[in-house]
């Protein structure tokens, strides 16, 4: 049967997914919503102002599927609207989304499940706070317990520091989560998942700092497959994470069906790497949806559809034998402020190892603009990390637009 299918999004990851799912011949018509600039020349991009008019459209244009990328639609309940009007549609819950909706309740079910996590308090005012991340020590984390783009986590060296970042926090969040900072490597997991059946992608290392020692961002880059992650981690993550984590989530009458992404920490204890929990995000991350989906050889409408109907047990998980590495452009200024409106030149893409996944682009007349912060992500692959460097690296050179900001250490730990 042919499908018809609605992303919701308009990132680099949403072009980054309907550039894959147009490659399989079972997908007929693809639309985004709202889309970019660059989704416009993929498929159809809509305007719709509410959860009500994106259930109206899917039922009108009898769509067969929505994939729905943000955390924002679904923290907010998205996928319930849609599934009481009928609609078929990929991903958890409003219920469900409370993994990355509150960090908060994620620290809560960590630790009532022995869920390894540094230990941390929650503060509901700027005094407390500062009292408790002095019990904690410094450097000390704080994070924004809501949503925050990606944006909301803050590594305080001083009690100046924290004093600082604490009061914009409050200014924006009722509720901020301190943790003992943790010395290690960061690892980003992700599982198709439906209810405690799972199928774990290739781990990935992203890139979060605008460069080496500057403010967070969204993500600057991003590689897989790690080669930190042999089966001796893996087991750990599955068994310590991932399993007592769904296994949870199904007691409490909320079981979690979509792409589960687990922030990890690789802590050196004894000699070995031991996965601590960071957080987790209920969607894809962007960038490293960029670099996962060049993996897959099994046909991601499958993935999809297998995890929505309970099958995954049933799908063998095959992947292409190579390495994928992206490297994202941002915008002048970024994060402090999104700049707009700079044209963007694009020489002709012919490779063969390499794509650009169009993000925060606009499109005037045939001329591309920014019109965000992530702009694009350049993504090259092959044979090996060094390879796939290379293929990313030589495409982000065919990429200028005035301030263009970009990491050159992408693919080194």
């Amino acid at each position: 049967m042919k499908r018809k299918v609605l992303i919701i999004g308009g990132g680099a990851r949403e072009y980054a997914l309907g550039r894959k799912l147009k490659e399989d011949p079972r997908v007929s018509e693809l639309f985004f919503c709202p889309g970019n600039g660059g989704t416009q020349s993929i498929g159809e991009n809509v305007l719709l102002q509410d959860f009500a008019q994106i259930a109206a459209f899917a039922q009108e244009k009898m769509i067969n599927l929505i994939v729905v990328g943000p955390e924002e639609p679904l923290v907010g309940g998205l996928v319930d609207v849609l599934q009481k009007a009928g609609v078929a549609v990929f991903g958890p819950s409003q219920k469900a989304s409370v993994l990355e909706g509150s960090k908060s309740f994620t620290k809560a079910l960590a630790t009532a499940h022995k869920i390894p996590t540094a230990p941390y308090f929650i503060a509901t005012h700027c005094k407390e706070a500062l009292a408790r991340a002095k019990i904690l020590g410094f450097p000390v984390v704080l994070k924004a317990d809501g949503l925050a783009q990606g944006k909301g986590v803050i590594v305080a060296q001083s009690e100046e520091e924290a004093q600082i970042a604490l009061e914009n926090l409050f200014k924006a969040h009722s509720k901020v989560v301190l943790e003992k900072f943790l010395e290690g490597l960061e690892l980003s997991v992700l599982a198709f998942v439906s209810g405690q059946d799972f199928l774990l992608l290739p781990a990935c290392h992203d890139y979060k700092k605008l460069h080496p020692n500057g403010p967070n961002t969204g993500g600057m880059g991003a590689f897989a497959p790690s080669h930190l992650c042999d089966d001796t981690l893996k087991e750990k993550i599955v068994a310590r994470i991932f399993k007592p984590t769904l296994k949870a989530m199904q007691e409490n009458n909320t079981p979690f069906v979509g792409v589960l992404y687990a922030g990890l920490m690789l802590v050196e204890e004894n000699g070995q790497l031991e996965p601590y929990l960071l957080e987790f995000n209920v969607r894809f991350g962007d960038p490293e949806c960029s670099v996962l989906l060049p993996l897959l050889k099994t046909p991601l409408l499958d993935l999809i559809e297998a995890t929505m109907q309970g099958n995954l047990d049933q799908i063998p998980l095959e992947l292409h034998p190579q390495h994928a590495l992206g490297v994202v452009l941002a915008c002048k200024d970024y994060p402090r402020q999104i700049s707009h409106g700079q044209s963007i030149y694009i020489d002709p893409i012919d490779e063969k190892n390499a794509c650009l996944d169009l993000g925060k682009i606009a499109q005037e007349n045939g001329v591309f603009l920014v019109a965000g912060g992530r702009v694009c992500v350049c993504v090259g692959w092959g044979k090996s990390l060094t390879e796939a460097k290379s293929h990313a690296y030589h495409l982000v050179k065919k990429v200028q637009f005035e301030g263009m900001q970009f990491r050159e250490d992408i693919g080194v730990l």
